[in-house]
């Protein structure tokens, strides 16, 4: 038995972290957000609005996750994007003020980050689960926790794709998510507060997708799951070199 520990792990929670992040946005940068607003046309010198808006536009970007059919359809069913739906849950509030300390990943998560292949074990791990518990690989599901602010703890997650996505979730679903967490790691309450489930785009092989499909415009989407760790730094990369060009 072993770990692995990250002294720089952070944990960020996307319900108070977005909206502060758009106003900052617009306080210190003067940036224009219109939410509620689906673009439903994109010509490399405007962006149109479904009410009918026209937005000049020198440069446009379009990130739209798992929308794929809106903008470029032909692009995306090239693309070689899949959607992944993964289901979550939340506990109330740990009392007196507990803490789980790190955020925490059981070994079922070496099944499903490409950063592991490289471990020599790593085909025995997957048999081994195969054949103990064919569940966990059928829903994809390999589990975390980790603790936000609030003293709730976010616990996750599942991995269902293309075809296989309904809008029902899976009481079986969430059933082994704890049941394999439970061993894991000892919470003072495990009652769930939340249920919810989201759909992203994943590429097979690559952490991300482009395209310029006109000139002045640009797709890029499918951080497949690794978004939150990944988006600041791909945009930061992507900008430059739009910027440049």
């Amino acid at each position: 038995m072993g770990g692995l520990y990250s002294s720089t792990e952070l944990c960020v929670d996307p319900r108070a972290v977005l909206p502060a992040l758009a106003a900052w946005l617009k306080e210190q940068h003067r940036v224009e957000i219109h939410f509620g607003s689906a673009v439903r046309s994109v010509d490399g010198k405007t962006v149109e609005t479904a009410d009918g808006k026209q937005i000049a536009a020198g440069r446009t970007l379009v990130c739209g996750g798992a929308d794929f059919e809106t903008l470029f359809p032909d692009v995306f069913a090239k693309s070689g994007l899949r959607r992944c739906k993964l289901q979550m849950l939340r506990t109330r509030v740990q009392p007196d003020n507990w803490r789980i300390g790190p955020h925490v990943a059981s070994g079922l998560t070496l099944r499903h980050y490409r950063n592991f292949e490289v471990c020599e074990s790593l085909a025995a791990l997957k048999r081994r689960v195969h054949a103990e518990a064919p569940e966990l690989d059928r829903y994809g599901i390999h589990v975390m926790a980790s603790q936000n602010g609030a003293g709730e703890v976010i616990l996750g997650d599942s991995h269902e794709y293309d075809a296989e996505i309904t809008p029902f979730d899976k009481v079986r679903i969430d059933e082994l998510m704890l049941q394999e967490l439970r061993p894991l790691i000892r919470l003072k309450d495990w009652t769930i507060a939340e249920r919810w489930s989201g759909i992203y785009a994943k590429h097979a092989t690559d952490p991300q997708f482009t395209a310029d499909p006109l000139p002045n415009v640009h797709i890029i989407s499918a951080t497949g799951g690794s978004g939150m760790t990944m988006s600041f730094g791909l945009a930061e990369h992507n900008w430059r070199r739009w910027m440049i060009d």
